[in-house]
């Protein structure tokens, strides 16, 4: 089973279209791609309808598109910490047309005796979208120079929130991922977690420092699982000089990500790391 992943392509079309030629030149079997799938480079006030525009008009008939001339293939995706929850309703539709398997929280079987599942919350960052950030643990401080904290809501509209009672309303990620624990066997079941490990070679940002989940880090430490795959900090493999790191006897994935140039890895299971390319 050969399997291709790739994260954070934010609604680039140009991204996309290298993954569906990617997908077909290697003919895998399935298609991965683990949060932020929606645009963000526009006004913010207008994010969410452009980001649900995007679904309708290029998301959907691309994949469906796609699915029709590549019926066999499976697709599995999630929203990360720059998509707007709210038009969730969207993916659930194009789900129940077959065209992808949404992962967050959700168990799905690849072959016998393995599984995949996904977790698109991250820790609480400076920026204004909070729909997917929690905190980590509940040691996370708040910070100081956040931006305008902002949710979306059934109404489909933007609001301010009040970040303290936002958070204390929402379990940490730390406490989620022992509810996630339980979903399904650790060690035969590959993560999809948008948020890569602290600490590692895969959460560096340009200035050196690390923006990762220690609560994930902990999570991988303890449960072991299969294999895990993250994404959000594009720039962590050009500054680390690694897209993959050993954590136990977990092997941990964070391709990165270019605005131009798609960066992915193809690997097949069940022999992961003898089969694992890097595509950059």
């Amino acid at each position: 089973m050969k399997i291709l992943y790739t994260a954070d392509l934010h609604g680039r079309c140009n991204l996309y279209k290298q993954l569906i030629e990617l997908a077909e030149k290697e003919a895998v079997n399935i298609i991965i791609i683990g949060g932020d799938i929606l645009p963000k480079d526009c006004p913010f006030e207008d994010s969410l309808k452009i980001q649900r525009q995007f679904i309708k008009e290029t998301l959907y008939p691309m994949f469906a598109k796609f699915k029709e001339a590549h019926p066999k293939v499976r697709i599995y995706t999630m929203m990360g910490n720059d998509d707007w929850s709210i038009n969730m309703d969207l993916l659930k539709e194009m789900e129940k047309k077959g065209l992808i398997g949404l992962l967050h929280r959700r168990v799905h079987q690849l072959e016998e005796h393995f599984f995949i599942m996904g977790y698109s919350c991250v820790p609480l960052t400076i920026f204004s979208v909070k729909d997917w950030e929690r905190l980590d643990n509940k040691e996370q401080k708040i910070p100081k120079d956040t931006y305008l904290p902002c949710i979306s809501t059934q109404k489909g509209i933007i609001i301010d929130i009040d970040i303290n009672k936002w958070l204390n309303s929402h379990k940490t990620v730390k406490q989620e991922l022992e509810e996630i624990a339980k979903l399904a066997i650790p060690k035969r079941t590959i993560y999809v977690m948008h948020a890569p490990p602290y600490g590692t070679a895969l959460d560096v940002l340009y200035d050196g420092t690390h923006a990762g989940s220690k609560a994930i880090k902990e999570f991988i430490l303890e449960y072991q699982p299969l294999l895990t795959l993250h994404g959000h900090i594009h720039e962590s493999p050009t500054m680390s000089g690694k897209y993959m790191e050993i954590i136990g006897e977990t092997l941990c994935i964070n391709p990165g990500q270019h605005i131009e140039k798609l960066q992915a890895v193809i690997f097949e299971l069940p022999q992961i790391l003898e089969t694992m390319k890097y595509l950059y």
